[in-house]
Parts: C-alpha cells; structure tokens; sequence
C-alpha cells in the first residue's frame, strides 16, 4: 500500500511542483495542514494537505462556484480529493486577522467584507450547488450545533453531564430562539466567514479562506460570523456599519436582520465554547483557552441585552457559574 508520504509526492509530481520548497505555514482549529511551495522560479502555491474527513472535494468545487460569482476564492490549480491533496493558488501573507492584530484599521476590512456577502447574496444560484449535498442550517441544525455545548463544555464547568431535563430544556430554548431565522431570505453561508479567513490582496480585494464547512441558511449568519468575538475584540462593535453597508441589498428590514444577527452571533459563541471544550479534551490541552473569557463575556452581553434571547437567557440564568 502507498504511503502517504508518497501519494503526496506523486500528487506534487503530476502538477510539476514536486521539486518546490515547501514551507509550513500556520494552522487553526482545523486538522488541515498547509505549506508555501516555492518552485526554482520563485513561483508560488499553497499545498492544502487534509484528513479524509476535512470536505476537500467540496471545497475545490465551491472554490469555482464563489469564483464564477466574481468571487476571489483561491484558483485551484491541482487536486486529489480522496487523499485530502490541494494545490492552489497563494493570496500572499496580508490576513486580515494578523494585520488587526498589528493594529491595522478594521472599519475598511469590514466593509469590504460587507460588500462580498451582499454580492454573494445578491447573485448566489442555488442550482450552482445542487449535487454537492449541502447541509441546510435550519433552526433546527442550528439548535443542534448548540449541543456540542452541553456535550463538551457542560461536564467540564460542572464536573457532571448535564441531565436529560437540563439537555431537553437548553434544546427547547434554543430551539424557539432561533426558530424565526427560517423566515429570513436563505443563501450560501460560507460559514467561517471572519478576519483570520479573509487575505488582503493587491488593488483592495479580499481573498477568501476556509469555506469546506459552507452549507445554506439565512444571510444574518455570515454578517454574525464576520463580527464574531471570538480571535478579536471589537468585531461586535462594527455590527451596525456592516448592516447598513449590506443593507441597501437586503430585502430584509435591518432592524429585523440585526435582531437575526444578534441570534446567530449568541448560537455560534455558545458552539465555539464547546468547540474549544472538546479540542482540550481529544488533545489533551488547548492552545485556544485564551479565547474563552472573550467568548464568555461577549455571549454573557448579548443575553443581557437582546430580547429575543430570553428562553436562553433563563437557561444560562440557571446555571450562571457556566459564563463566569
């Protein structure tokens, strides 16, 4: 049987690449490894190497449905699925999360992330997609990505599992929370749609990262996922420039896709929490706790302050020690 080692090697050889310097470059909360090839031309790919279970065929075809959007996803010049093998084109070194850091201007960055959403909103074809299986985020797989809360964060803040009335209720309140988001227009979500997916590129654009995990919802899910509190502060603070931004497209009153926001932003905040949770217990430790007093704080303000929040609110109240 072929290693791995060799499939790779085999995959680099039929695109002509198999002589390049490979350089790693840094990962995330995925299991995806990535390098730099730089080939004796002084020619540049990014090699995606991934896990069977990372969705490499779905993201080689969503690449050439976002890029015949006008969409700047990376141009996929090889790949080989079923051993989990990318080559694809390099957006260069400007991510936009790392330039926040180093105290670039966020305002710009989001706006112009606006403008990409309410462009993929505006054009997206649903028949672009059909046979690629997409998940539908409903409000009831939205209920059940909460979950993973109560699965991996509960027992570790508690010591103990929750119990069945405890799982059923924190269900049923997510549940009624989230279940006008089914009434909003639905679209393409590209899911992970934040900074640290977003590369700066030459003339103003961005470069889009990381949509593998992309399914169809509703469009406030992808504006929440943009001004998430997770890696870095201040993206909530910018929520109501990137609404107005998106909103002269949206047939949606920006009232109502805020208060959507708002639903989806406290549904992605609670799942990160138990995603973090489960990273530590499957390896051990965590290099991403530093993010939960953030996620933690944010999430504890959104269910001070937003209404529609209020079944969960009075779940979280029950157990307050689990946002401390």
């Amino acid at each position: 049987m072929i290693s791995r080692a060799d499939a790779l090697m085999a995959f680099l050889k039929r695109h002509s690449w198999e002589k390049a310097e490979r350089h790693p470059m840094a990962a995330d909360f995925s299991s995806r490894h990535y390098s730099r090839m730089v080939n004796d031309q002084g020619q540049t790919a990014v090699l995606m190497d991934a896990e069977g279970d990372q969705k490499t065929g779905l993201f080689v075809s969503l690449a050439k449905v976002l890029r015949d959007l006008g969409l700047c996803a990376p141009e996929i010049y090889g790949s080989d699925p079923e051993n989990g093998f990318v080559l694809m084109q390099d957006f260069g070194q400007r991510n936009v999360g790392v330039l926040l850091d180093q105290g670039a201007e966020a305002g710009p960055f989001f706006l112009s992330a606006a403008d990409i959403l309410a462009k993929l909103h505006r054009t997206f074809d649903p028949t672009a997609v059909e046979g690629l299986a997409l998940p539908r985020f409903d409000s009831a797989l939205l209920t059940d990505q909460a979950g993973l809360f109560l699965d991996a964060y509960f027992p570790i803040a508690n010591s103990r599992a929750a119990s069945e009335e405890e799982r059923q209720s924190f269900l049923q309140a997510w549940h009624d929370v989230l279940g006008p988001l089914d009434a909003l227009p639905q679209s393409l979500l590209l899911r992970d749609f934040m900074p640290d997916n977003l590369m700066e590129l030459p003339g103003g654009m961005l470069g889009l990262l990381d949509f593998q995990d992309a399914g169809l919802g509703p469009v406030a899910y992808d504006l929440a996922s943009l001004c998430e509190e997770v890696r870095h502060d201040g993206g909530f603070a910018l929520l109501d420039d990137v609404l107005e931004r998106y909103g002269p497209t949206s047939e949606v009153p920006l009232d109502t896709l805020r208060t959507a926001c708002l639903l989806c932003s406290a549904q992605r905040h609670t799942r990160i929490l138990g995603i973090i949770a489960r990273r530590s217990t499957v390896q051990g430790l965590c290099d991403k706790f530093a993010f939960l007093p953030r996620i933690r704080h944010h999430l504890s303000g959104l269910l001070d302050n937003e209404v529609a929040l209020a079944p969960v609110k009075n779940w979280f109240d029950t157990f307050d020690r689990l946002l401390q």
